[in-house]
């Protein structure tokens, strides 16, 4: 398996977040609890860098999803979610889950800027109770910002609701 990790830098009002290898469940609680907690200190701006970043999952762009919709609604609209340095298959993941209508994308290289000193971020072992919960919610906020994405993500949500022991009855 290949070995990925999550990089990180801030300063001031602005994130970053460099994805190494592959964004997927295995990491995305990690963005979201570094996303969380500058939220909190009132960072505006996020910029994800996928220069080197092989695959995307559905449960990490969920994720990020969540961050793009936090930020449309606590920041009255001022806040940013830009994603750099994404391939022309990445692209293609963000636009047919309707992401290009929540964050900037920029599919031409740009460099990381020199002055921020980026840190690895350990990703936390979490129990499958946690992971299914962080993998339910991205794929509502996936579903939640584009209804286009219901049928795609429709049998996902019910199954982890149901191995979560969650009533799915009024689904």
């Amino acid at each position: 398996m290949e070995n990925s990790k999550i990089l990180v830098a801030r300063q001031e009002d602005l994130a970053f977040v460099q994805v190494c290898g592959r964004g997927s469940f295995q990491n995305a609680g990690t963005v979201k609890s570094f996303y969380q907690e500058l939220l909190q200190k009132g960072v505006t701006r996020f910029v994800v860098d996928l220069n080197e970043c092989t695959y995307l999952d559905s449960t990490f762009l969920g994720t990020l999803t969540g961050l793009g919709m936090r930020l449309k609604e606590k920041s009255a609209g001022k806040g940013k979610l830009h994603i750099v340095n994404v391939s022309p298959r990445n692209c293609e993941l963000l636009k047919n889950l309707g992401l290009d209508r929540l964050f900037n994308i920029d599919v031409k290289a740009r460099e990381v800027p020199q002055n921020l000193p980026l840190q690895e971020v350990a990703s936390a072992t979490i129990d499958k109770t946690e992971s299914a919960e962080q993998m339910l919610e991205a794929h509502e906020n996936l579903m939640q910002w584009d209804p286009r994405n219901i049928p795609k993500f429709k049998d996902v949500v019910v199954y982890l609701k149901e191995d979560l022991g969650l009533n799915t009855a009024d689904d």
